[in-house]
């Protein structure tokens, strides 16, 4: 837990996004930042960041989601810096046909997995450009499903173009982290309590010790 300049309690979690070239990634979270598409975007070279805030009423505190876009080229594996892989626990997954989620399965999931632990993450799937699936719709969303219960991630389609279901990815990844920091602080209440627990063990060792260190037998 930390504080921002004004002194409100705010978490910063990591989302990073990973998919082929051209499925869209930049534009959905320019989409779930600013409400915006521009179907000109320049592709991103290396690795960009935006910030988005949201509330969390509950804690009373703001929830600082750092999107870590990066680019789809298939050099870029090398490129990639560790750090964002393992202190990601969000992990946007894009693809928006059968062959970039092919694509995804068999190259981004594949390196994503190799370079941490995969129990520390959770997975959003995400089929972006539904509004140009077509008759392959069908298809791809049975794909999607298939793959997603093969990770234990959730799935979705929707469109940063067209705003389609863009309300709801961005409340499944608020879920997401507002389940982190929830299970978060679940895990610093247990440490504060066995750390609790322990010192009192030491306490009272020490007093049976000085106590029969002057004792003396009659």
């Amino acid at each position: 837990m930390e504080k921002n300049e004004n002194g409100e309690n705010i978490v910063r979690i990591n989302v990073i996004t990973l998919g082929a070239s051209g499925v869209g990634k930049t534009s959905i979270i320019k989409r779930i930042k600013d409400g915006t598409f521009n179907d000109k975007i320049i592709a991103t070279v290396g690795l960009d960041s935006f910030c988005i805030i949201r509330k969390y009423e509950k804690k009373n505190l703001s929830i600082y989601l750092n999107f870590h876009d990066t680019m789809g080229q298939e050099d870029f594996h090398g490129l990639l810096p560790p750090q964002y892989i393992r202190n990601s626990p969000i992990v946007l997954l894009v693809f928006s046909s059968i062959d970039t989620l092919n694509d995804l399965i068999i190259r981004w999931y594949k390196y994503y997995k190799d370079n941490t632990n995969i129990d520390n993450s959770k997975f959003i799937l995400i089929g972006n450009k539904s509004d140009s699936f077509g008759d392959k719709r069908d298809e791809i969303v049975k794909k999607g499903e298939e793959f997603a219960d093969e990770i234990n991630a959730l799935f979705m389609t929707c469109s940063a173009k067209s705003s389609d279901n863009m309300d709801n990815l961005e409340r499944f990844i608020l879920k997401e982290a507002k389940r982190f920091i929830d299970e978060l602080e679940k895990k610093i209440n247990i440490n504060n309590e066995r750390t609790s627990k322990n010192k009192n063990i030491n306490l009272n060792d020490k007093k049976e010790h000085k106590k029969k260190k002057g004792c003396k037998c009659k």
